[in-house]
């Protein structure tokens, strides 16, 4: 279709999309069937046509590319979405033996008490202090129930209860740790907290040449200039890697800035905090606030309250001791109202499923919709200006109605 020209608001004909995701390891096929699925959902919702290519790997894996063309009655509008991929670094954490989990788990989550960075979490946002200790809270409530598994025992009178009491104690508490604990995803939050905290002490093994090979990705993004619009984006872990690949390129580049001028920084459920109150993170928090503090990087980041694994309502620049610049622009989301209720009720049921919907296709037209930034027709900077009335310039029928953004836009919504 081919674009309204009578339309006042500025649209995106064709995108450059580069996304690191989360510590969360997903297989290619399983990523293509995301896609696919997340944008039927998508036209469906937003009356529009959405398709895509299969994807593009690049020689070393390292990079999936596809190519999607979604259309709307007066809109067109073509992205280059690329996924860069480091689930080699996550296995040797989730692909330790599960004794291997828990040790080095746990391991790191009293290391993180005792050098103080869990008193840093609460005081950053209650909330992911709560999220931290429920690891612990669940091996505290295994140990108290295998402890009065073993007493029950010691009180019934059984026969060689010195011996039968303890390993019935021991007993019960690996169940619990083992089948209890898997249901609660236990095992893979405690390899999430072993790699965060060798992540905060640059202990990750190859994570250098993975970087290095996401800046080159993320400048090559940048220098392709038939693009309107490159939104390099992130979530969770994905924000401190696309953070370090920034700073990099304005290490490196004299004329980064200019580069960047086309370019939109998109942060979504960030982890840059999780790692950036611990104690050894020093780096980190040097170079957030080189990016923070870089007038041509348009840095937007939006925050859940009902997400644990985000922190709500924080500045991911000033609250790791860097002067304040007013960027990020943190915008608050309200997750409930981007779901229908029955999936909503669903999610609420893990907070994995809460954090991973920052990236999943709305179920509900809503001005945060992940799909829509990265293959609908309006800007990262736009759909900003428009505020919450973003959903109401598309019509029912998915037709672009410019003349409801001559209104002043009302302010986003700013709490759950």
């Amino acid at each position: 279709m081919a674009r309204d020209r009578r339309a006042s608001l500025p649209l995106v004909t064709r995108r450059r999309v580069v996304h690191i995701s989360g510590f969360e390891p997903v297989g290619l096929d399983a990523l293509d069937r995301r896609m696919r699925s997340g944008l039927r959902k998508f036209g469906a919702l937003w009356g529009a046509s959405a398709r895509c290519s299969g994807p593009a790997v690049s020689d070393d894996g390292r990079a999936a590319t596809w190519q999607v063309d979604a259309a709307g009655p007066n809109w067109e509008t073509h992205c280059d979405y690329t996924v860069l991929r480091w689930d080699e670094l996550m296995e040797p954490y989730t692909g330790r033996s599960w004794p291997g989990r828990m040790v080095h788990g746990y391991g790191a989550l009293f290391a993180l008490v005792f050098n103080g960075t869990l008193a840093r979490y609460f005081r950053a946002n209650i909330r992911y202090g709560l999220f931290f200790i429920y690891p612990l809270a669940l091996l505290l409530a295994f140990v108290v129930l295998g402890l009065l598994a073993g007493f029950g025992i010691a009180w019934a009178g059984i026969p060689a209860a010195a011996l039968a009491a303890p390993a019935v104690a021991v007993a019960v508490f690996l169940a619990l740790l083992r089948f209890v604990g898997n249901y609660f995803y236990l095992d893979f939050a405690l390899a999430d907290w072993a790699f965060a905290a060798d992540l905060a002490r640059d202990r990750v093994a190859g994570l250098d040449p993975v970087i290095e090979r996401f800046t080159a990705e993320v400048f090559a993004a940048l220098r392709d200039h038939d693009a309107d619009e490159v939104l390099l984006s992130a979530v969770s872990l994905g924000a401190v890697m696309l953070a370090e690949a920034i700073d990099r390129i304005f290490a490196r580049e004299p004329d980064a800035g200019v580069y960047f001028r086309r370019a939109s920084f998109l942060t979504v459920g960030s982890s840059i905090l999780k790692i950036g109150l611990h104690p050894a993170a020093g780096r980190l928090r040097r170079l957030i606030g080189r990016v923070g503090a870089e007038g041509d990087v348009f840095w937007v980041e939006y925050q859940a309250k009902v997400d644990p694994i985000n922190f709500y309502k924080t500045d991911p620049v000033a609250d790791l001791g860097n002067p304040a610049t007013g960027r990020p622009v943190v915008r608050q989301i309200r997750i409930r109202n981007m779901m229908t209720a029955a999936d909503y009720r669903r999610a609420q049921r893990s907070s994995l499923h809460l954090h991973r919907q920052f990236v999943m296709p709305n179920g509900k037209r809503y001005f945060y919709d992940f799909y829509q930034m990265s293959f609908g027709p309006l800007s990262l900077a736009t759909r900003l200006k428009l505020g919450d009335r973003t959903a109401e310039i598309f019509s029912r029928e998915g037709r672009i109605r410019p003349e409801l953004a001559k209104r002043n836009p009302t302010s986003m919504a700013t709490a759950e």
